[in-house]
């Protein structure tokens, strides 16, 4: 891999710091509220500049999920070493997705409001990079179903491809509901929030499982 040339640091710095000045504004107010103005004014450079680096707000959004979702994928990597078969090695990645909600509650909360955002396909670089990344962790998961069929941990009998949208549905799900009302929720029942979680998912995986 070739070394990049001074002037390719400049713009990946410049455009890390805009990525951080947006994800500043969308964490502390609504994202329909925030300005492509008031990020150029955070990130101190002019707007004429942001837009040569992003054409839309909706296109740093994306940006800025981006690198939350590399930071998750980071997490749930670490996590695959704790696991000796694909059910448990999913399990486990569950988990590690509990400890990225817990430890991120600011850009967990941003990659939640995907659904909302406009999607500017035909302009938003950053949208394909998502989607890019996206389907890699689709595929990811996918693998570590068929290893589970293979080795015996997961049932032979659904298909990987369904299950891994299902459980991405559901867990994300999950915890989007956690993140708005959890803390009650978990009080009402008296059990703790990690508790519940484990619960909760021990008794979504075990749909999968045949032990």
């Amino acid at each position: 891999m070739s070394k990049l040339t001074r002037r390719e640091r400049e713009k990946k710095v410049r455009k890390n710091e805009m990525i951080l000045a947006a994800e500043k504004l969308f964490s502390e107010k609504n994202y329909n509220e925030v300005t492509m103005n008031e990020i150029a004014k955070e990130s101190e450079f002019t707007k004429r500049t942001l837009y040569q680096y992003f054409p839309s707000k909706e296109d740093i959004y994306f940006a800025v999920t981006l690198e939350g979702f590399k930071n998750l994928y980071n997490y749930c990597q670490k996590a695959l070493s704790k696991g000796d078969t694909g059910f448990n090695k999913i399990y486990h990645v569950c988990l590690a997705y509990y400890d990225f909600y817990k430890n991120n509650p600011k850009i967990f909360k941003l990659m939640t409001y995907i659904g909302y955002v406009k999607r500017n396909r035909g302009k938003s670089i950053s949208y394909k990079e998502f989607r890019k990344f996206d389907t890699f962790m689709f595929n990811q998961l996918s693998e570590l179903i068929k290893i589970g069929q293979k080795d015996g941990t997961i049932r032979p009998n659904i298909d990987p491809k369904k299950t891994t949208y299902t459980l991405i549905f559901l867990i994300t799900g999950f915890f989007q509901q956690l993140s708005q009302s959890g803390e009650s929720f978990t009080e009402f029942i008296s059990m703790s929030e990690k508790v519940f979680t484990e619960f909760s998912l021990d008794l979504l995986l075990s749909s999968i499982s045949i032990l």
